[in-house]
């Protein structure tokens, strides 16, 4: 069932009677043929049977399920029940998936059917997202290990930008700037990479996910890395309330001005729209 049909199932136990459409699981069938549900034209009612059954195996579930959807805002999901069981599972290991890093492959080949169960972008892995309390899962390992990086043509690089997003690393080789992915917020990596000698740029957008990678890698990792100011900036309508905590020492005047100007109009730019010289 899904998790609207054991909403309605419940409703046979606190108000003895629901749809019955209801009937589309064989499920309730089985319980029909039983004697526990009976029907009445367009409507299921609980019989004196039913009671027993439900306390035993489905109501102590079912308010677990309610109690997690609920304490993560998704009660107006539609998982199935399979799925919905699967999330108890991940909420009661969330410790040990987070100590011991999990891939988004390795949750979905663990706890789901197989490793590409999860999609990313899906409903249900922004479920995942919520329980486990993580902006990201990888998906793979690798991507937690791996920096990316689209050497110049020239083959001595006077200049070298740590992307936000992968977009620019698709793109033809600059002449004499390296580009540099290392997987959006998965920055931890930083850790590892001597700080360059050359000038150094952040290439992101500017909205509050973007602005907080920043911030947290020239704190963490490379003091001396710059943040690549939009020249002729396209404003787009923002996708949330600006709420990212601005330590103005690690900004220009210039990007400050910008930043106070985004917030005030509620609006950000994209990181694609953004133009580099090389």
């Amino acid at each position: 069932m899904t998790w609207k049909a054991l909403q309605q199932f419940h409703q046979l136990y606190t108000t003895r009677q629901t749809t019955a459409s209801l009937r589309k699981s064989p499920f309730i069938e089985r319980q029909i043929e039983m004697g526990r549900i009976e029907v009445q034209g367009k409507t299921l009612k609980a019989t004196s049977h039913f009671d027993d059954m439900y306390e035993a195996k489905h109501l102590a579930l079912f308010q677990n399920i309610t109690t997690l959807l609920s304490k993560h805002q998704l009660l107006n999901t539609n998982f199935k029940e399979n799925d919905l069981t699967t999330l108890l599972h991940i909420q009661a290991d969330k410790k040990e998936i987070l100590h011991k890093q999990y891939s988004q492959k390795e949750i979905s080949s663990r706890y789901f059917k197989d490793s590409k169960y999860l999609k990313t972008g899906s409903k249900l892995q922004q479920a995942v997202l919520k329980i486990l309390e993580t902006d990201q899962l990888t998906r793979t390992k690798h991507n937690q290990q791996f920096l990316y990086v689209l050497h110049c043509s020239s083959k001595n690089p006077q200049v070298i930008i740590l992307c936000e997003n992968e977009d620019q690393l698709k793109k033809p080789r600059r002449q004499n700037t390296e580009l540099w992915y290392a997987g959006g917020n998965n920055t931890a990596k930083l850790a590892y990479i001597k700080p360059p000698k050359i000038p150094f740029y952040y290439l992101c957008d500017w909205d509050n996910k973007g602005i907080e990678i920043y911030q947290r890698i020239k704190k963490q990792y490379f003091p001396n890395l710059q943040l690549i100011i939009p020249q002729n900036p396209k404003y787009l309508p923002a996708k949330s309330d600006w709420q990212t905590d601005i330590d103005q020492s690690l900004f220009t005047k210039e990007a400050l001005d910008l930043l106070t100007y985004l917030q005030t109009h509620q609006c950000w730019v994209e990181e694609e729209s953004i133009e580099m010289s090389d």
